[in-house]
């Protein structure tokens, strides 16, 4: 098995919030190539910004530097309707389905209510509320629909625009961010059972994402969900982002009942998202520094599970991206803006330790990425 590291775009360039990070680069004209240079085998940005920046000026760059590419989708829209730059992580695009509006889902959510308040009580209460799901899904139906049509649709036209790598094509994977944490479980596992058979049939490759607002938000819920719907277990691929489950639930990467959950999600996990998160939020200050490289090290021990199980399946490749972001996300000194740290040389050092920890899991017969130390990164990734 092989290591392919991918670089997020995400605070790399100033439509991505790259200004904000104060990114050394501004467009993918000077961003690619100088990836390229570090080693990296690709990168990751969502669908609808490969299309703002353009599908043919991707794929000509990509091609020259001879590097792959993962796309993310999203079935709700924008990613954060407050910020205009978030537009570019999703939302309305020309020519395809219309996300639903909030308002709609809330009108729906509150018809669901109703439809439970006025089933009959009985004795036996899970049969009188599989009853009153059963007539309280069909007015979540159009909201249902409008999701999946969303799905296919991005994910058929990323394939479509950039080629299936297995074929000659750039990409690799897509990453979907599907439905929302409101979503009821009846409904979200109507909606699993669709876009699964529908992956299985096309041959698409998904990487369903662990994330906050998304339907798989929540450890326990994720757990549950695949327990209760056992059907979809085997079948759901997934992009382990661990910085948002830890986040919400709210405890440390030595709690023994998160540490179990992970587990329970290893064999699903097809592609990871190294971002270290703490107990209270979804990325720290800064994982090289002495009071956080705890966290770090406590991160790298799922990740290295997630490796040691993707070659026990005789994986070929496994791919993950560092992904610590702009502000918001990242901590700024108060009044100034200013990122406590610089995102560019964290997400490099990031990549550069896992890189070592792979040879040091997996030894020289194992093919592993290339990436090499920059002028700038700092903090020597060690790892032991």
């Amino acid at each position: 098995m092989r290591l392919e590291q991918y670089r997020t775009l995400w605070a790399v360039i100033d439509e991505f919030e790259g200004e904000l990070a104060r990114s050394p680069h501004h467009s993918v004209d000077t961003a690619i190539p100088h990836l390229a240079e570090l080693g990296y085998d690709g990168i990751e940005l969502p669908f609808k910004l490969a299309l703002y920046i353009g599908p043919e000026k991707l794929k000509t760059m990509l091609s020259q530097h001879d590097m792959a590419l993962t796309l993310s989708i999203y079935t709700d829209g924008a990613f954060n309707a407050g910020d205009a730059q978030f537009d570019l992580w999703g939302g309305a695009y020309s020519g395809f389905t219309t996300p639903i509006p909030a308002e709609e889902m809330a009108q729906a959510l509150t018809a669901r209510a109703v439809e439970h308040e006025n089933c009959e009580p009985t004795d036996k209460f899970e049969s009188s509320y599989e009853l009153a799901e059963e007539s309280g899904s069909k007015v979540l139906q159009p909201i249902l629909e409008n999701h999946i049509a969303s799905f296919k649709e991005q994910v058929a036209s990323c394939y479509d625009m950039f080629g299936d790598r297995r074929e000659g094509g750039l990409l690799t994977l897509v990453i979907g961010h599907d439905l929302r944490d409101n979503f009821p479980w009846a409904t979200a596992a109507k909606y699993f059972r669709e876009v699964l058979a529908w992956e299985k049939e096309t041959g698409f490759v998904v990487a369903h994402e662990t994330h906050r607002k998304r339907f798989l938000h929540s450890p326990w819920g994720i757990r549950d969900f695949l327990l209760k719907y056992s059907d979809i277990r085997p079948k759901i691929r997934i992009c382990a982002d661990y910085s948002h489950l830890n986040c919400v639930a709210e405890v440390d990467a030595t709690d023994p009942v998160l540490n179990a959950t992970l587990d329970f999600l290893i064999p699903n996990v097809i592609h990871t998202q190294c971002r270290v998160g703490y107990d209270h939020g979804p990325q720290v200050p800064d994982p090289r520094s002495a009071e956080w490289i705890q966290y770090m090290e406590g991160y790298e021990k799922w990740w290295d599970k997630i490796w040691k199980n993707q070659l026990e399946q005789g994986c070929e490749y496994t791919t993950m991206i560092a992904e610590h972001g702009a502000p918001s996300y990242q901590a700024c000194m108060p009044g100034t803006g200013e990122p406590l740290a610089d995102i560019w040389d964290i997400n490099h050092w990031v990549q550069l330790r896992r890189q070592k920890r792979f040879e040091q899991m997996f030894g020289s017969e194992h093919q592993t990425s290339k990436l090499i130390v920059s002028e700038t990164q700092g903090f020597a990734p060690e790892t032991s």
